[in-house]
């Protein structure tokens, strides 16, 4: 169980030893807990004292183990390399390394000013129009950045580009489905391998979890876009998918008292906005939905199965986990694909 003040003495103790040059620094403002982050901590903090570039409003993110140390370097490369680019992103300042706060790996980056574009739609400030407009445009800017200069960055440090390509997202996939209490993912998994689309000339960094809550907003101005742990480099269309199913499916679920069809008319209007921007090839959209989808299910039954490893379950609190959910995306799944998939007998009991 972490606590503010173990959080703060251990931060502390990092800074001091490994970016302060000797020099003591302490909280102009202690670490205080921030929402999001379904498999991270967030805290925001800042110091006094301590020399650039530490020496601004900062975000501390610690990672949820297994897989804690790789998630936070590939998070480090990526955000710093697109943030090089020019785009909206806030630089990581300390990564963590080896290094742990409470067990956790860690990143310690800038925090951007202003709120998540998802408080203006909630609080009625800005229209669902102007939100899906900005959340659009925003994203069809990633799309547009060469792709070449995180790739290099990720290569540069040592970090396989198959862990950030398609391919290795399909490895992954195929990992739940060789588990023996999950072998019934196996025919949809197999789908996605048989269906897959030849990757075009062309790729994007993509974020991999895009919608109005990871970006920030200052006024008129986007400020920055968080949350990198699933960035890869695929085709847009792999991005576009996602946020959509985030937003018209995942949305509902996690608000059970907005009409789903509110949802739904948001996520038509960011694809026609961004659709102004760029082209998007339907075909694929419709199977890199299949894609999130299948990924959802195969997560959200890992997490309902007892002795499942533990690199293959998401955190207690995952969205898809719930009786709900699991029909629908089995629903899905089967309209999007034509497998049906079987759940037997035992399998999506949450283990006590």
């Amino acid at each position: 169980m972490e606590s503010r003040e173990s959080v703060s003495e251990e931060l502390l103790g990092h800074i001091f030893r490994a970016e302060a040059g000797g020099r003591h620094s302490s909280f102009a403002e202690p670490p205080s807990r921030m929402l999001g982050g379904l498999e991270t901590l967030i805290y925001a903090f800042r110091l006094e004292g301590a020399p650039k570039p530490l020496s601004g409003p900062l975000v501390l993110r610690l990672f949820s183990e297994p897989g804690g140390e790789h998630h936070a370097a590939r998070e480090a490369v990526v955000q710093n390399a697109v943030a090089d680019t020019g785009y909206p992103c806030p630089r990581v300042v300390m990564p963590g390394g080896q290094r742990r706060i409470i067990g956790r790996a860690f990143n310690i980056m800038e925090k951007v000013s202003g709120r998540p574009l998802l408080d203006a739609l909630l609080g009625g400030t800005r229209s669902p129009g102007d939100v899906a407009g900005v959340l659009a445009r925003t994203h069809a800017g990633l799309h547009a950045v060469p792709s070449e200069w995180v790739e290099k960055s990720l290569r540069q440090a040592g970090i396989p580009m198959e862990q950030s390509r398609l391919d290795g997202r399909l490895r992954y996939l195929d990992g739940y489905a060789r588990e023996p209490a999950l072998s019934f993912l196996g025919p949809a998994v197999e789908w996605l391998v048989e269906n897959r689309p030849s990757e075009g000339g062309h790729l994007s960094i993509c974020h991999g979890d895009f919608h109005p809550g990871n970006v920030i907003v200052d006024g008129g101005t986007v400020t920055g876009v968080i949350d990198w742990a699933g960035a890869v480099v695929a085709e847009a269309e792999h991005d576009i998918a996602t946020s959509m199913v985030l937003i018209a499916i995942g949305g509902p679920l996690l608000d059970e008292k907005s009409p789903v069809a509110m949802f739904e008319a948001f996520a038509h209007a960011y694809l026609e906005a961004y659709s102004r921007y760029r082209c998007v090839d339907s075909s694929r959209l419709g199977y890199y939905r299949a894609f999130r989808l299948v990924r959802a299910y195969s997560r959200a039954c890992a997490l309902r199965t007892p002795r499942i490893p533990a690199a293959l379950r998401p955190r207690e609190g995952y969205p898809w986990v719930s009786d709900r959910a699991l029909r629908l995306l089995q629903r899905l799944i089967a309209e999007g694909t034509g497998v049906e998939i079987d759940i037997p007998a035992g399998v999506g009991r949450k283990e006590p």
